[in-house]
């Protein structure tokens, strides 16, 4: 009883919330021939001539306010190709933009993990594309000039960063960055929910990533033709699922057609009230991009760009999803999902191998579960469930908001609480971030075992070999050694695996991941490749031995260290040209470690690694009990 009424309090702030945006939205620009950010922006621009020239043949209308994301910090000046924003941040700090020779391409999302940003560490190749469904940026590389000059530039940008980032936490748990960027009038806002696939029971396991599909569907306000009447059919669709589901476990067939048909014409009748894809609509009329989101195992991401003007309606419309959710088009939704993990998993080369190898790897354990989910798991998840699980793991403690942009904290906050402040549950003040920030190396916490074992799936694709070594949680001390480790046996052409597998032609790909399949508990340093025509997996696994055998014995070159260490620092400056990538990091550390200013700690304690530090956990991490091993192929 409790927590349905302060269910319904929550839906009641919603909607006097968006009332208050509906009567106050005639003070933003929604749609003159040239709208009054175009002032603005030529206020806020660079006074070079190339720059204006560019600037002024882009007129800003109604249905084109800010689509560009040129005015999110990629306008290009001149034949050095400096960022707007990156002047501002980074002085005379200049970049050059390499692509790394090794093939990539874009993930999914676009996005960047939040150790691949910092360290500016490159995870994998076209080749990891296939294998996980993802791939990583081109590294960028600094132009060297002076070394005095370079350290004075990057220091003036991290002051920069440190001087611009505002905090605050409502009373109800929620916390909030800001990173003031007035380049150019514009915002990223990134929600980081505390709660991923490795949260979930045994028996519900996809419902983490069924939730993020479900909060595309609208509010109590948007997507829908008419509310009241909605909800009673929302009602009758979920008695009539699980009374089908109750037909279908206890075999009465008898019953079964009937309850089918009943259940779809329902779904007919709910389908006919709502409006498809009106939230997302919504937000691109107003001129959002890059409106998405993603789960992990360890998390569920949601984030947007707009024009700053804006930002009281995406705080309108995020505070709808959370505080009131109506998880309309749920089981329609569940065959997206279903179809998904078709793409994803079963017609994918190496989709189903991978999924075996994390079970093999974490038996009984949550990082051992797909973030798609079991299919007869799926098949059982109806309203009920994703209620709970919503109403368990989806506090206002949970939830962690960056926005970077064109913004000041005092507005940001403003809206914050009027939006959020009301915002109550019964665990929102008793849930806290506990996090063990580099309290201890973490090394007793990880699965050991009496031998090495292994797993072997015959499949008619191209042969592929992989390992993993179980390490802490990246939460320990260890883990900037580990991340330089990782560098060194596959941080691009200067690695190891590069100049003496794939150069000499021992293998077709080679790479490493420095923490599969998740962060926050113990997890595996992955080593994979594909043999050449003609070879075996088992010769390649010999060639990948030595080369980790070599690192737990004999210690690294300073000579290789170096530029590891510089590369991780670039990573970071690279990341300031982006509003996105900014509000991405922020969100990631301040929920994940406890603070955001951890990003720069991590930058600074990668720089004191040592070699004598990488062969130390070179040592514990390459052994044979802490090891298991994969293959796939027509063997």
């Amino acid at each position: 009883m409790a927590q349905r009424l302060i269910t319904c309090q929550n839906a009641l702030i919603h909607e006097v919330a968006i009332k208050h945006y509906a009567v106050h939205r005639n003070r933003y620009c929604i749609g003159s021939a040239v709208c009054t950010l175009w002032k603005e922006t030529l206020r806020n621009c660079v006074r070079e001539k190339s720059m204006c020239l560019r600037l002024k043949r882009k007129r800003c209308t109604h249905r084109k306010n800010f689509h560009n994301d040129k005015f999110e910090g990629s306008v290009l000046l001149g034949q050095n190709k400096l960022v707007a924003e990156q002047k501002e941040f980074e002085g005379t700090y200049k970049f050059e933009s390499l692509t790394d020779a090794r093939t990539s391409s874009p993930s999914k999302s676009g996005s960047l993990s939040r150790r691949q940003v910092v360290g500016g560490l490159s995870l994998a190749t076209g080749f990891a594309d296939s294998v996980f469904g993802v791939a990583n940026p081109s590294r960028a590389l600094v132009q060297t000039g002076s070394e005095r000059d370079e350290r004075r530039a990057s220091s003036s940008a991290l002051e920069m960063l440190k001087s611009r980032v505002s905090t605050f936490t409502l009373g109800n748990g929620m916390r909030w960055i800001v990173l003031e960027r007035h380049t150019a009038p514009v915002v990223s806002c990134h929600t980081y929910a505390n709660v991923g696939a490795a949260d979930e029971a045994a028996g519900i396991t996809g419902i983490a990533h069924l939730l993020e599909h479900l909060a595309f569907k609208g509010t109590k306000l948007v997507g829908t033709r008419d509310a009241e009447a909605e909800a009673a059919l929302l009602d009758q669709l979920d008695a009539a699922f699980y009374a089908l589901l109750d037909a279908k476990r206890q075999s009465r067939t008898r019953d079964i057609a009937g309850l089918s048909a009943k259940f779809e014409d329902l779904k007919d009748k709910t389908a006919q009230l709502s409006i498809p894809n009106e939230y997302g609509a919504l937000i691109s009329r107003e001129g959002g991009i890059d409106l998405n989101a993603e789960t992990s195992q360890d998390a569920t991401e949601y984030y947007v760009s707009l024009p700053a003007n804006k930002l009281e309606l995406w705080m309108a419309l995020e505070s709808g999803r959370f505080i009131a959710p109506v998880f309309r088009e749920l089981y329609s939704e569940k065959e997206v999902v279903k179809e998904e993990r078709r793409l994803r998993v079963d017609n994918t080369p190496y989709g189903r191998f991978t999924e075996v190898f994390a079970e093999a790897a974490f038996p009984g354990l949550p990082y051992g579960r797909p973030i798609l989910g079991y299919p007869e798991d799926f098949e059982g998840i109806g309203r009920k469930e994703v209620a709970q699980f919503f109403e368990q793991h989806y506090t206002p403690a949970a939830l962690t908001c960056a926005i970077v942009g064109d913004v000041t904290p005092a507005d940001v906050e403003k809206l914050a609480i009027r939006y959020f402040g009301g915002w109550m549950s019964l665990d929102s003040l008793s849930t806290t971030a506990s996090t063990n920030w580099r309290s201890a190396d973490g090394w007793d916490l990880i699965p050991r075992r009496d031998a090495a074992s292994s797993v072997r799936l015959r499949t008619q694709v191209q042969p592929l070999y992989m390992e993993g070594y179980y390490r802490p949680p990246t939460w320990s001390t260890d883990d900037p050694a580990l991340s330089v480790l990782n560098e060194l046996l596959s941080g691009g052409r200067g690695s190891r695996f590069y100049k003496n597998l794939i150069i000499p032609g021992k293998a077709l790909s080679a790479e490493s991941s420095e923490s599969y399949p998740g962060d926050k508990q113990s997890s595996l340093l992955l080593v994979y490749g594909a043999p050449p025509l003609g070879t075996s997996t088992d010769v390649l696994a010999e060639s990948l031995h030595h080369e980790l055998g070599d690192l737990a014995k004999r210690k690294v070159k300073e000579e290789e260290l170096a530029p590891i260490k510089k590369a991780s620092k670039v990573g970071l400056l690279e990341a300031f040209r982006n509003n996105r990538a900014m509000a991405r990091l922020l969100s990631r550390y301040e929920a994940t470690t406890g603070s955001w200013a951890h990003i720069l700690q991590e930058m600074e304690e990668v720089e004191r690694i040592s070699a004598d530090n990488v062969l130390r956990v070179a040592s514990l991490l390459f052994n044979h009990r802490n090891t298991i091993s994969g293959y796939t192929g027509d063997f």
